[in-house]
């Protein structure tokens, strides 16, 4: 007996046309996926460029830091122009490797004092890989600051003065002179531990004619060097933790000068360090390391009957708090001793900084910066001084070419030790500035 089947035939012309369109619409879905896929997964260009120029005009109290003395109170507006041409290059890809440089010149000119003006080239250098455990970073800047090569005078027998309190770091800075700084790091990373190796190297080469002025105070300095290195080995005791003991040997140069004590203060130090890297919760984040700091002087140019040796604390730690979306504190701090440049001495450099930043507007965001700067004298020079800024600061962007701002700080120094008046100091400070980039 013949029966007919009812069930449609599996193959034949009836499903063609609804197996090609299907085919259609995966196809335009395959495409579609790359080609938004393909948009979203865009890779970073190989080669980037930095640009931009910024010109500032401000007016310096007190551009000298003297109260007395044949510079006191010494005033000016001061145009300064700071263009940056900077490149990035990374393989094409996901590539572990970044390669920067970065020319930032700083040409300053003081319109009452043009013997303070300047012309500053800045180089910098950052490279950083990663790959798998290991990464390591550098970070170079080298600074020739082509400005004058006399030296300030103090004082003179017709207007007695003295050197401001901090030897006047920025007066020297604006002399003729070559700044090095090489922060190098190496990192292998574990599961729950890691072991970093560090190197850094800062020298300063102050180029100012040395001379003796009878009966005047004419500031000759010194050149000094700093480099150190060492190891830490670590743990991560929790997610955002991470301790570790630390171990740098170093060593301190300066100079001898042609006339005068034949002695300096160079010495080989080793510090014990404790180190931290923490970030608990989302708006907070902390790191630091702090020790004892164990210094060893060279006898042969010590003064007679100084004792070759000095233990000292060692300390330098960061912190950045996020108060709201729009709001964040930043406080950094360190200790250690250097070399002075200014005289035959070394001191413990001390700095504290705090800055609060506010975002009024996507457009406009302020802030306010207060700094302690302190040298205590430890070898050397029976001196003890302190410098205070309070500075605050408005920057309005009208879009992302042309950036303004202003900007107002007060200064003021005092010396702690007796006997030493007239290194006080205060000064005003108040500048308009805008920064153009393509």
């Amino acid at each position: 007996m013949h029966t007919t089947s009812t069930r449609p035939p599996t193959r034949g012309p009836a499903r063609q046309p609804q197996t090609i369109a299907r085919r259609r619409v995966l196809l335009l879905a395959v495409v579609g996926g790359l080609l938004l896929g393909g948009q979203a997964a865009e890779p970073r260009p190989a080669l980037q460029t930095t640009l931009s120029a910024g010109v500032s005009e401000r007016f310096d109290s007190n551009l000298m830091l003297q109260n007395d003395g044949p510079l006191a109170r010494l005033h000016s507006w001061v145009t300064s122009v700071q263009p940056v041409a900077g490149l990035e290059w990374s393989p094409p890809g996901a590539a572990p490797l970044k390669l920067g440089v970065q020319y930032a010149p700083d040409f300053t000119f003081f319109h009452e004092r043009d013997e303070e003006s300047y012309l500053r080239h800045v180089g910098l250098l950052r490279l950083s890989l990663k790959d798998g455990p290991w990464a390591a970073s550098a970070q170079v800047r080298a600074q020739f600051t082509d400005g004058s090569t006399e030296g300030p005078v103090w004082s003179t027998p017709d207007h007695p003065g003295s050197p401001p309190a901090l030897g006047g770091p920025e007066v020297r800075y604006r002399r003729r002179n070559f700044f090095w700084q090489s922060p190098l790091e190496a990192r292998y990373d574990l599961p729950r531990a890691y072991l970093r190796g560090v190197f850094e190297a800062r020298l300063w080469d102050i180029m100012t004619d040395f001379k003796v002025l009878p009966g005047a105070f004419y500031q000759n300095y010194m050149d000094r060097t700093d480099v150190n290195g060492g190891v830490d080995l670590g743990g991560k005791p929790g997610r955002g933790w991470e301790t570790a003991v630390g171990y740098r040997f170093g060593h301190q140069d300066q100079e001898r000068l042609p006339a005068g004590l034949p002695y300096t203060y160079q010495n080989d130090y080793h510090r014990v360090l404790g180190v931290w890297n923490a970030s608990p919760a989302r708006w907070l984040k902390f790191g630091g390391e702090l020790g004892p700091s164990f210094h060893q002087f060279n006898p042969a140019s010590l003064p007679p009957g100084a004792r070759d040796t000095e233990t000292l604390l060692y300390f330098q730690a960061n912190a950045t708090l996020t108060l709201s979306s729009n709001t964040t504190f930043k406080a950094a701090a360190y200790q250690h001793l250097l070399p002075s440049t200014a005289g035959r001495a070394n001191f413990q450099n001390i700095r504290a900084t705090g800055t609060l930043e506010h975002r009024f507007h996507p457009a406009v965001r302020g802030s306010f910066r207060f700094d302690l700067q302190e040298y205590d004298f430890v070898r050397g020079l029976a001196l003890r001084d302190e410098v205070f800024t309070a500075e605050t600061r408005l920057e309005y962007a009208l879009n992302r070419h042309l950036t303004l701002a202003a900007w107002y700080a007060h200064e003021w120094a005092q010396a702690l030790h007796t006997g030493t008046s007239g290194r006080e100091y205060d000064r005003h400070v108040a500048g308009l500035s805008v920064t153009v980039k393509p």
